[in-house]
């Protein structure tokens, strides 16, 4: 008789929606404008750095414990791909904490009407390959971020 092997599934990243985007705009720029749009702050830090020691532009705007936090976060630095996607996408917008279906698509409608922006849509996690490295990595930075605010 063979025996089964029991495998635990866990799913690290609860709560998280992520949003592609294909833009010509600068970081700064685009953050500007989904600043403008969703009324929210988000603030650039220090760069993120990849596995492979690449820089990356890194956002963040938190909410507060009750709210959602939001990360912009390049996926291109001009000389490199942090990661390859199937279709074009030069950044990521990771929204952390609940978030409603009817809210979630608010936010890609007016992210979509951005000028310069021109694809957006919803990456899918469990189909998209290395997406929970990149996920601890920005996690990882925030917590560095947070203790070298201390």
């Amino acid at each position: 008789m063979v025996r089964k092997k029991n495998k635990i599934v866990v799913e690290p990243f609860d709560d998280i929606r992520i949003i592609g985007i294909n833009s010509y705009l600068e970081d700064y720029k685009l953050a500007w404008y989904i600043n403008n749009v969703l009324k929210i702050n988000l603030v650039k830090y220090s760069d993120i750095v990849n596995e492979d020691g690449q820089q990356f532009s890194f956002y963040l705007y938190d909410g507060g414990e009750n709210s959602n936090a939001f990360n912009l976060v390049a996926l291109s630095n001009g000389e490199s791909k942090w990661m390859k996607m199937a279709l074009p996408t030069d950044y990521f917008i990771v929204i952390r904490n609940f978030i409603t279906d009817e809210n979630y698509q608010s936010v890609m409608s007016k992210i979509k009407q951005i000028p310069g922006v021109i694809l957006i849509y919803d990456v899918d996690a469990e189909k998209t390959k290395k997406i929970d490295n990149l996920l601890e990595d920005i996690e990882m930075h925030e917590i560095e971020l947070i203790k070298s605010r201390d």
